[in-house]
């Protein structure tokens, strides 16, 4: 890792997967929830070379879902199917089936679909007002800047919008930030999309059936993969640029390829890919974006500290004119 730091050398590019180069049929299991395996199993998914592949997306954790009865079922009629050649209905299973988290005990799981994200999903920007520190569906005209100590206290800032009707986001949410620093060349940001009650509590849930005192600690400011806290991303400044092959304008994806520090005063737009997300809102809850310097939802796993973070200085999130910062979510319509 010394050596080669990016990801353009060999040793690195010789261990990059090709799931394009995967052509038999697929059941694909995967959650919102796992900072270990989210991203990549969305991932592969969407890369497959299979002609013949199925996505369902759970509301727990991985072990006490796939060994549920009932889903063991599922897994043996695709495998009976296409191993033992049986006629039971298999290729009548909906190619998604994905859920809606609520925080509230009220999850919706196994909504069928023909895609992900599902018809009627449509990406919506909402803007990030620096005065009112609220989110809006339009910009501000000029540039309201909002700054914060990177790795200092609180070191971040954050913005919300509180729901007049019941709303639902299924999809790829992102950041789209607008950033500059002073007294530092770099910045490793962190952003973190909430669900707060009609109280302003930040709403979580365990993913796994034990709730006791010990899960109580370890997940309190970390093992994210116990504990599902919403939809998270990250992203080093200086490794912002953008992989023309395969990044969207929904989904962002990096070439890691190069190091761009920042120079004193400089803007940089940074793209930040976030976790897919299935997340339900009443009316008069509140959606809250956190930008941060740190790591808020913690390490993935028990008893782990987590990144170390490269930021020191003053960072500014502008807000407005030609520089109107962003979190884009996908919106269901119908």
């Amino acid at each position: 890792m010394k050596a080669e730091p990016l990801a353009d050398a060999d040793i690195w590019q010789d261990k990059v997967a090709d799931p394009s180069k995967i052509t038999v049929p697929a059941f694909v299991v995967g959650s919102y929830s796992s900072t270990l395996h989210t991203m990549g199993t969305f991932r592969a998914w969407r890369a497959l070379g299979s002609k013949e592949k199925w996505l369902r997306i759970h509301d727990r954790q991985e072990w006490p879902y796939y060994y549920d009865p009932e889903n063991i079922e599922g897994l043996r009629q695709f495998f009976d199917h296409y191993l033992l050649g049986k006629d039971n209905g298999w290729e009548d299973t909906p190619k998604v089936r994905y859920s809606l988290i609520s925080f509230r005990g009220e999850d919706k799981a196994d909504i069928p679909a023909t895609s992900f994200p599902p018809a009627g999903s449509q990406n919506t920007k909402y803007y990030m007002n620096g005065l009112t520190r609220t989110l809006q569906e339009q910009p501000e005209s000029k540039d309201i800047p909002v700054k914060y100590v990177g790795g200092g206290l609180p070191g971040r800032t954050s913005f919300q919008m509180t729901f007049d009707k019941d709303t639902e986001f299924v999809g790829y949410p992102k950041a789209k930030l607008f950033m500059d620093v002073d007294g530092y060349d770099d910045m490793d940001i962190f952003v973190w999309v909430q669900k707060l009650d009609k109280f302003g509590e930040v709403l979580s849930e365990f993913v796994v059936p034990n709730h006791g005192a010990a899960l109580q600690d370890f997940t309190q400011d970390g093992a994210s993969v116990l504990r599902y806290k919403g939809a998270w991303g990250r992203l080093r400044a200086s490794m912002r640029h953008l992989d023309d092959k395969v990044a969207t304008d929904e989904i962002p994806a990096y070439t890691f390829d190069r190091i761009e520090k920042l120079d004193k005063g400089q803007v940089v737009a940074l793209d930040i890919v976030l976790s897919p997300i299935g997340l339900s809102y009443k009316a008069g809850e509140t959606l809250r974006v956190v930008v941060s310097s740190k790591d808020e939802i913690g390490a993935a796993m028990p008893g782990t500290p987590g990144p170390t973070p490269d930021n020191k200085g003053i960072h500014t999130v502008h807000t407005g004119g030609e520089y109107a910062s962003y979190l884009q979510l996908p919106l269901m319509t119908k």
